[in-house]
């Protein structure tokens, strides 16, 4: 049986470099007879030892092997990415990978079913902030090294570094935001996480942090420990519907997507419904299970997934379909589960 063990990486985050060089040290056992890399160029890679090509298929495997990759990724719009703040000039590198885009930072099984704790390395000016799935535990110099997470998909694995201003001590904004309140994030964060947890089961990370940064590919996207939203949020966050939507959902995939991964449709799908929830607890009046006249919901692009939700939801009812999702998300944590899966403990 295939697995893997962990991945060990270390990024070199340099505001200048035409590109990122990183470094892989992924630990298998079993056969796999391939490995996921888009790199610009590889500068070197080793299998137990002896030197290996990525594009070819890995032979001579053991019980447990040991691949080291040294490589250099480009920047791209998907994978690490390179910003310019229009107001400052000032720079900023962050790695979205999401939905596959994994291979573009990191020698890797790209498989969300292959979960491994990930320990990260991020070198970067000593003046930037840098953030990453999982708290910091040593820093030195230019180097910052983060703790292992908990099992997760090479495609969450994300980082953030420049010259960031905390607003608070969980809301980073680019430095030429700093006068946003970051209260209301801050608050919309706490207060979803104690939802969901007294919903579900206990937040399972161990900090619950936001960056807001400049040309995200989309809204938002929720890694474990990190959200990562556009900056353009900012400027509704005195909408209070449009900031408890998109907030709530990406706090909501924690659970949905992060703790328990599964299939793209159930996960959205998932992420709404309990978004809405939090916002019909929370925003008496609020309609959310509908449109308002001229202020269309953000997470409108998913709602076939939603109504799929709703369906079961009049099938077994609120209580059953809360119970089921109680009750998967503690068997398969830190893991993944099917639709099949997810049915069977409604259905029961």
């Amino acid at each position: 049986m295939f697995s893997v063990d962990s991945y060990a990486l270390t990024w070199h985050l340099d505001p200048a470099g035409p590109e990122v060089r990183g470094r892989t040290t992924v630990r298998f056992r079993g056969g796999r007879d391939y490995v996921d890399l888009a790199a610009a160029e590889v500068l070197s890679a080793t299998l137990n030892g002896r030197p290996v090509r990525c594009d070819a298929p890995l032979t001579d495997l053991g019980p447990a092997n040991v691949l080291e990759v040294d490589a250099l990724f480009p920047f791209s719009d998907r994978g690490f990415r390179r910003v310019t703040d229009p107001v400052d000039g000032c720079v900023y590198l962050y790695a979205s990978s999401y939905p596959n885009a994994a291979p573009r930072t990191m020698c890797c099984f790209d498989d969300q079913r292959l979960r491994a704790p990930v320990t990260l390395t991020v070198t970067a000016p000593p003046s930037w902030t840098c953030l990453a799935n999982a708290p910091l535990r040593d820093r030195a110099g230019d180097a910052r090294v983060f703790e292992p997470t908990h099992p997760i998909p090479p495609l969450v694995v994300t980082a953030a570094a420049g010259p960031f201003a905390a607003v608070t001590p969980s809301v980073h904004v680019p430095a030429s935001r700093a006068a946003v309140d970051g209260a209301v994030v801050t608050e919309l964060l706490a207060r979803a996480v104690q939802f969901f947890e007294d919903l579900l089961v206990p937040y399972p990370y161990p900090k619950c942090e936001a960056v807001f940064v400049h040309e995200f590919p989309s809204l938002a996207m929720s890694s474990p420990g990190l959200v990562l939203f556009d900056q353009v949020v900012l400027d509704r966050l005195d909408v209070p519907r449009y900031a408890m939507t998109v907030v709530s959902h990406e706090v909501a995939h924690a659970w949905v997507g992060n703790l328990v991964s599964t299939s793209s449709w159930l996960v959205e799908g998932l992420a709404v419904y309990l978004s809405r929830l939090f916002v019909e607890r929370f925003l008496p009046g609020g309609r959310p299970w509908d449109d308002l006249p001229g202020e269309p919901l953000p997470d409108r692009p998913y709602a076939p997934h939603l109504d799929r939700v709703l369906a079961v939801e009049a099938r077994v009812g609120r209580p059953a379909l809360l119970g089921g999702l109680r009750s998967l998300l503690g068997e398969f944590a830190h893991g993944h589960a099917t639709p099949a899966e997810f049915e069977a403990r409604w259905a029961a």
